[in-house]
């Protein structure tokens, strides 16, 4: 599992490690250990073809020599080329593919494993950033159209973030995405303090509404209250009884 998250880092294909897979099950124990000769396997390339599913020979070879070549699989000729293997009392001397590569490495593999899954995870990080932003930016340019349409800018950010949507469909690289946040986060800034702007105005111009509303109805306050005097005071000469 760990060397198939690793794989494109050790120049692996996802076939490779197929042909891998077929090896490893000779190996007659559940897990890869013992002595170098018990981590070698002597399959025939017929036996090697029949647990891959009748893949040809010309194709597994040239998947075998790949994990040959990037070091986890070492071949181990017998003097004839034959793989086989034989006891001369409490020895055992085997030929054929040894697979010692893959305990020997495994600690470097894990360590692969993990720096591409820091990387996959900082790519989804990106991507559902820019993802949000092109949103934002799509939201003020349909906010900043209708406060003011005046503005053509507000178009440029639409198509912008369109075209930004389109890009995102596509599996794009990680400087890519950065490119894409980039050119994001100019366009949010600049749509921002547009409408930062507008928005000041307008309270400005509220505040003003506000105070010549005030001042007038003070006016007519003012204008009132010499009137309603005058009634308390008419009123009051009225309500006398006379004696």
């Amino acid at each position: 599992r760990e060397l198939a998250a690793a794989r494109v880092a050790f120049g692996l294909s996802d076939r490779d490690l197929t042909v891998l897979q077929a090896l490893v099950s000779f190996h007659q124990a559940t897990i890869l250990g013992g002595n170098d000769s018990e981590l070698i396997v002597h399959p025939s390339n017929k036996a090697i073809c029949e647990r891959l599913n009748g893949m040809p020979c010309s194709t597994m070879r040239r998947h075998l020599s790949n994990l040959v070549q990037t070091g986890f699989v070492v071949r181990r000729d017998s003097p004839n080329g034959k793989r086989y293997a034989r006891r001369y009392g409490d020895e055992k001397v085997a030929f054929g593919f040894d697979l010692s590569p893959l305990v020997r490495r495994f600690q470097e593999v894990c360590e692969a494993a993990e720096t591409v899954r820091a990387a996959e995870e900082r790519y989804k990080r990106l991507r559902a950033t820019v993802s949000l932003m092109r949103r934002d930016l799509a939201g003020l340019a349909e906010y900043g159209r209708s406060l003011r349409p005046d503005q053509g800018v507000w178009d440029q950010f639409s198509d912008l973030a369109a075209l930004m949507a389109r890009d995102l469909r596509r599996k794009l690289e990680m400087e890519d995405l950065r490119r894409i946040e980039d050119a994001l986060g100019s366009a949010l800034d600049h749509a921002r303090s547009l409408l930062d702007g507008c928005e000041t105005e307008n309270m400005s111009t509220n505040d003003a509404v506000s105070e010549q509303h005030y001042q007038n109805s003070n006016k007519d306050s003012y204008d009132l209250e010499p009137r309603l005097e005058k009634a308390r005071s008419g009123g009051a000469v009225r309500e006398t009884p006379e004696v």
